[in-house]
């Protein structure tokens, strides 16, 4: 089956009933649905917006026993919720369930005579969603092999890989991490392609890129497991850099974790940082962190950071980033240029670095700006 099939078959289920229909996942993410004349009704209609339908609304129409049913079900209108009546197909494969197929009846009942016809068509939908999961799942275990540290494992996990994907080994890939307290992925929304690894606080996908050079896939499943996230929740991803070949991808995975690492410490919602415009912040996958930290450490700076307090922390990294100008300093710290130079000088006295060196303020501001990335 091809990889719209799905889409296939419940437009194939639309035209048979004649009535709104979509297709979920048994978590109630929308995996695919019919365009239609009339709008529907609101959980219809946020279903499509959100792809995903909310605990309420799955509590609700999981109270009409449709995790159970043998067959079709017939859900009645309510009024009081502005829900039309709908009937619910369980979607399964030798007694498993995968999903709903929901037919939505906002003009004339659908009468019984379809429902044969209709199960037989959601009993095709649960072969293709069976067969999907178990290929990504296999592949997802994968994933631990394609990253190890051993050249061997890697290469023989890509090759299994590349022919589950019908893809050369030598596509290019890359790699992101999104790390989250709960990435709840809906991975009916991801390309077929795409491996998908979950972790307590992180997923890792690896992605096939369309050119060498060009993270415009990788920066799509960002953005798709970022639109699976509840609006409250904080999240932030890496994308790593590309790689030429899938045996590769550990390098760009690495990549992609310390890109994550750099973001979280950002702290700013739903953030995406790429390996290719980390900067400076790349030295953090030369090392170990404490080798860093080591490297990082000198009395003056460790007394500034200790003694300093965070006005002054925060003034000696702003005029370290504006190249040692006291204009632009005074103004994006909002205070006045004599209060700035006060600062300065109680920065030398307590550092014992002169910010008119080069080489200390080198030393200086490397280590304001990578020191918070390595943690305590």
């Amino acid at each position: 089956m091809g990889p719209d099939q799905l889409q296939d078959i419940v437009d194939e289920a639309a035209r048979v009933s004649g009535c709104p229909v979509t297709l979920e996942d048994r978590e109630f993410n929308l995996v695919a649905f019919c365009s239609h004349s009339r709008a529907g009704d609101a959980v219809r209609q946020d279903s499509i917006l959100t792809r995903r339908s909310t605990p309420q609304v799955r509590s609700y129409f999981e109270s009409f026993g449709i995790a159970r049913a043998p067959g079709p079900v017939r859900v009645p209108p309510d009024p009081d919720r502005s829900l039309l009546g709908r009937i619910c197909i369980p979607v399964r494969w030798q007694s498993v369930t995968y999903g709903y197929l929901w037919l939505l009846e906002d003009g004339s009942p659908i009468g019984d005579g379809l429902l044969p016809e209709l199960a037989a068509t959601a009993g095709r939908v649960g072969v293709e969603m069976a067969r999907r999961s178990r290929q990504r799942d296999d592949l997802g275990w994968k994933i631990g092999d394609l990253l190890s540290t051993y050249p061997e494992t890697q290469a023989r996990a890509a090759q299994e890989i590349a022919e589950s994907w019908s893809l050369s080994p030598r596509t290019p890939v890359a790699a992101v991490c999104v790390e989250a307290a709960a990435v709840p992925l809906n991975a009916w929304r991801l390309p077929r392609t795409v491996l998908a690894g979950s972790g307590e606080h992180a997923t890792t996908f690896i992605v096939p890129l369309d050119a060498a050079h060009d993270l415009s896939a990788a920066r799509s499943v960002t953005r798709t497991a970022f639109g699976a996230l509840a609006s409250s929740a904080h999240a932030v991803a890496g994308i790593g850099g590309p790689v030429g070949a899938l045996a590769q991808a550990r390098e760009s995975w690495l990549q992609a974790r310390i890109a994550a690492r750099v973001a979280a410490f950002r702290r700013t919602e739903h953030l995406i940082l790429e390996w290719p415009d980390l900067g400076v912040h790349r030295l953090l996958g030369v090392g170990t962190d404490a080798a860093l930290r080591e490297a990082l450490s000198a009395p003056g700076v460790a007394r500034l950071l200790a003694e300093g307090g965070a006005d002054l922390v925060r003034t000696a990294a702003v005029y370290l980033d504006e190249a040692g100008s006291a204009q632009r300093t005074a103004a994006a710290l909002g205070i006045h240029r004599q209060t700035l130079y006060h600062r300065l000088e109680r920065i030398e006295r307590l550092s014992g670095l002169s910010l008119d060196s080069g080489r200390d303020r080198l030393q200086l501001h490397l280590t304001l700006t990578l020191l918070p990335s390595l943690g305590d």
